[in-house]
């Protein structure tokens, strides 16, 4: 009875022994798998944080010269960084105050409510994006740029420095003006705050209303 139970071991395995090492390289496999996964998982990486940064909400930045309010910067979120001496600033609306009343004009528009309600503003200026040199005090504006100034014309760009030094504003790429049914395009614009000069570079006249009634 022995013999026969070992004849038929030995049967089944000849039998089934194709089938036997599938499941013990199956076995294998799953052995080898579960020892890489256990010890081969990397360790939680912590989120990295910038040291020397600080983020800043509703922020506002005021510049004097000689004690005069010389313009006035708000924004809806700043990032300051320590090694760079820059502030990155989003939502950004800067007033730049006229240096003599007399030639100001009044506007609601431009008109801050505040305790420098005496002094005018000749420009208003908002972007999406704004960046401060902290040496050398100079604003890089960025993203859907539109300039305010005190006599209604309206200047549409993608970018504009102002220079709060050389108190003159900067839009190096292609602008639209728009002031009293004038439409007018061009390559650049140099604005002189302090004397109201402003030098349009390659301009194009696209529309003018009053022409059009005359004809």
């Amino acid at each position: 009875m022995e013999n026969q139970d070992t004849h038929t071991y030995s049967s089944f395995l000849r039998e089934n022994r194709k089938e036997l090492a599938i499941l013990l390289l199956l076995g294998a496999l799953a052995g080898a798998a579960y020892y890489f996964f256990s010890f081969s998982q990397p360790a939680q990486i912590k989120p990295f944080e910038e040291k020397g940064v600080l983020d800043l909400y509703q922020i506002t930045v005021n510049d004097y010269q000689m004690e005069r309010k010389k313009w006035k910067l708000k924004g809806q979120r700043a990032l300051i960084s320590e090694k760079s001496k820059r502030m990155r600033i989003e939502q950004v609306k800067i007033w730049v105050y006229a240096q003599d009343n007399s030639t100001a004009k009044s506007s609601a528009d431009l008109s801050e409510t505040e305790n420098f309600s005496s002094q005018m503003v000749d420009l208003v200026i908002t972007a999406d994006q704004g960046l401060i040199e902290r040496h050398d005090n100079r604003v890089t504006l960025s993203g859907n740029v539109v300039l305010l100034r005190d006599d209604g014309s309206e200047v549409f760009t993608e970018t504009a420095i102002y220079d709060a030094k050389k108190d003159t504003l900067t839009i190096p790429k292609p602008l639209r003006i728009i002031r009293e049914g004038h439409t007018m395009r061009g390559s650049g614009l140099i604005y002189q705050v302090s004397t109201g000069k402003l030098n349009l570079k390659n301009p194009l006249l696209l529309r003018h209303d009053g022409a059009a009634e005359n004809e």
